[in-house]
């Protein structure tokens, strides 16, 4: 029986997704052409303003803008305001804890 499990042992599938859109050589063909074309209008100094900007940046700028949360948490780091008990708030809480019990424990 265990001779019978070695020799006939199947293998899965192999996953073999050829996506129909998706042409990688025409990708960086093109991501290549940008780049050159952006690199000749810079040692031209012909970009505009808009163009200046890196997308990655243009993008998280404008992600911190559409968040409350974020855009809080950034002001507090720019102005290098973050108060004691909001950086070690869940220490000072389990320290009370912690001392409570030991309060209780000795009364009792």
């Amino acid at each position: 029986m265990g001779t019978f499990f070695f020799y006939n042992n199947r293998k899965p599938r192999q996953y073999n997704y050829k996506p129909i859109l998706y042409d990688p050589v025409e990708e960086e063909r093109v991501e290549k052409l940008n780049r050159r074309i952006h690199e000749i209008k810079k040692e031209m100094n012909a970009l505009t303003p808009e163009e200046d900007l890196n997308k990655a940046e243009e993008i998280r700028g404008e992600f911190l803008a559409q968040t409350k949360h974020l855009k809080r948490r950034k002001e507090r780091e720019e102005a290098g305001k973050n108060s004691f008990l909001a950086n070690n708030g869940l220490l000072i809480v389990i320290l009370l804890f912690l001392l409570a019990i030991l309060f209780f424990w000795i009364l009792s």
